[in-house]
């Protein structure tokens, strides 16, 4: 059977949608191919459950003809619709251009007259991930029994280099406990505006965990864009800015963290796809959709639909939590901090 799932969307959209990917992918007699973006198509660089991956370039009118002319050619049986909670006129137009036998995706869009089959729906509230889940019984009959998180894969050479960027940063620090140090990683890309959360509250959070964790190697990462902000923080705080790199870099960086600090962005999802625990940031009623799903972290949410609303008492409160069940499992187990997460290598 081949099967093409169609998700040119965002990162993070492609990030939480991994696992399912895997279950898919990993059905008996199947192969699996995605339809990306090419903001999105570099999550899936190293997933074994995928054949290939086609990229789709919206804005782009000849570049999208030639995709769905190879997407045609493959003559798949399968098309998935990547959009559980709402039609898109997009994701409509690009299944009946590319044309299969079947088509899946969830009932209750409007859409259940050209699904075979629709399959059921769950109400809006639920996470954006057990929504993906219902698109996995058509081609799992075991479908109960699979862990559907989302998972990253890294290469062994993005490992080390995660690793390498903390070890390298802080390599002139002399310090007794430098070995024993945790790693927070502070990602303050918004990605949107509403997600915009000053860097004074940055500070606060971060001078709050040193308190309680005064060995901590704090990184702050940010987009190129964001440049600005990103020094402004390091300023207050005294803390080092990541190389800015390729979207796997940052991702492979996340990963060799014991603890991230963000909004809600697409590095919240890989961090936890990584294992990584996370304090995440969400506007307003977005935690129990969008959040870092069964985060070893937490997920908070601003009182309004803006970030700045949300005061550093109550983030600066749930990093430290974290970071002290982070230490209390490195003393119990023995270890050093900064373990690669079983999740990054599989």
């Amino acid at each position: 059977m081949r099967v093409l799932f169609l998700r040119p969307d965002r990162i993070g959209d492609m990030v939480v949608t991994t696992g399912v990917l895997r279950a898919i992918g990993g059905a008996p007699g199947l192969v699996m191919d995605v339809l990306a973006a090419p903001a999105n198509a570099a999550v899936l660089a190293s997933e074994p459950a995928v054949r290939a991956v086609l990229v789709l370039d919206r804005k782009r009118f000849a570049a999208m003809r030639r995709v769905v002319r190879e997407a045609r050619a493959q003559n798949y049986d399968v098309i998935v619709d990547c959009m559980p909670t709402a039609p898109s006129v997009t994701m409509l137009m690009i299944m009946l251009a590319i044309g299969a036998r079947r088509r899946v995706g969830t009932s209750g869009r409007g859409l259940d007259h050209i699904l075979d089959p629709a399959t059921p729906s769950l109400p809006l509230e639920s996470h954006i991930v057990d929504h993906l889940s219902l698109l996995v019984p058509p081609f799992r009959p075991d479908h109960a029994t699979l862990d559907l998180a989302p998972v990253l894969v890294l290469s062994e050479v993005e490992r080390v280099g995660g690793a390498l960027v903390w070890t390298n940063t802080f390599s002139g620090n002399n310090d007794a406990s430098c070995g024993t140090a945790l790693r927070l990683l502070v990602n303050i890309s918004a990605g949107k505006a509403a997600r915009w959360w000053p860097a004074s509250h940055y500070a606060e959070v971060i001078n709050e965990a040193r308190a309680v964790e005064p060995s901590l190697q704090v990184l702050i990462m940010a987009a190129p864009h964001e440049g600005d902000r990103a020094q402004e923080l390091a300023d207050l705080v005294g803390a080092p800015i990541a190389p800015t790199g390729s979207l796997r870099a940052a991702f492979a960086v996340a990963g060799a963290a014991d603890v991230v600090f963000t909004p809600d962005t697409s590095i919240a999802h890989a961090a936890g796809a990584l294992g990584v625990p996370v304090v995440d940031m969400l506007l307003e009623g977005k935690a129990s959709g969008w959040g870092v799903y069964r985060t070893r972290g937490e997920n908070l949410e601003s009182p309004t639909d803006e970030l700045v609303s949300l005061s550093p008492t109550e983030p600066a409160a749930a990093l430290v939590r974290v970071l002290r069940a982070v230490r209390q499992s490195v003393v119990s187990a023995g270890t050093e901090p900064a373990l690669t997460s079983p999740q990054a290598a599989s």
